[in-house]
């Protein structure tokens, strides 16, 4: 998991110094396998790593554990309230700017666009309005949705990033991984060769054994695997968040 974090917070320019180090994760829990597949989390400083067999989920974290809105949340404040809070602040990004941000966040985890945009449509700022103390308002959290529309309810292939309209960060994205590379390199490959090796076993390893089961058994290649002044996140110029425009909504002028 630190290497696929390594990699990819690299590439999608997450506020995440890497490569990660212990006192960085907060959290880390994996399941034992069943039929081959696995499940595992993983929180490193605010944002936290789903890998569920060839599937991903990021979230944006706030301090409480809860799922940010992009904002500093106060000390039992509740998300209605800190809804309400973004609402009333300036949006740095409009729905003309989520579309390109998304997109940009995808390319980067090696999902095939052009794939999936043939099999998915997808459908951007589809809950544009929030329901504030103030009346309908323009909603502080944008959404790009990729879905099956033949597929009703709930869909295995669908692809979904949330951002902050306040903060322009990534606030949730979700991937199937059926679209990219990941789907081709799940988390762990020769998994029944890994799981071969006992408890007893691997406790007697050394540091420089236990490191090269990672070499041996993650998907990324070990060229992939993040080495200061090797490795190259995508472009700045590529991330739209750095090209967003200053944009102020109506309802943060009248407030």
């Amino acid at each position: 998991m630190i290497s696929q974090v390594n990699y990819y917070a690299l590439r999608m320019h997450l506020p995440i110094n890497v490569p990660v180090k212990e006192q960085d994760i907060r959290f880390l829990n994996a399941s034992r396998p069943n039929n081959n597949r696995y499940s595992a989390r993983i929180q490193v400083k605010n944002y936290s790593f789903t890998f569920s067999g060839e599937s991903l989920s990021i979230y944006n974290l706030a301090d409480d554990g809860l799922q940010s809105f992009g904002i500093p949340m106060e000390l039992g404040e509740s998300s209605r309230s800190g809804m309400e809070r973004a609402s009333r602040m300036r949006y740095i990004v409009s729905t003309n700017d989520v579309y390109r941000m998304a997109t940009n966040w995808l390319v980067a985890l090696d999902i095939d666009l052009e794939k999936l945009e043939a099999a998915n449509p997808p459908c951007v700022n589809k809950y544009p309005i929030f329901h504030s103390e103030r009346g309908l308002v323009p909603n502080p959290l944008l959404i790009v949705d990729w879905k099956n529309t033949n597929a009703p309810g709930y869909d295995p292939t669908e692809v979904t990033v949330e951002i902050s309209a306040v903060s322009g960060e990534l606030l949730k994205l979700t991937d199937s991984g059926s679209f990219g590379k990941r789907g081709e390199q799940p988390l762990i490959k020769d998994l029944n060769n890994l799981l071969a090796i006992s408890d007893e076993q691997f406790l007697k390893y050394s540091t420089l054994e236990r490191s090269n089961l990672v070499v041996r058994f993650t998907s990324l290649h070990c060229s992939d695997l993040h080495c200061p002044g090797v490795d190259d996140p995508i472009s700045p110029e590529t991330n739209a968040v750095s090209h967003v425009s200053q944009i102020t909504n109506s309802t943060a002028k009248q407030n």
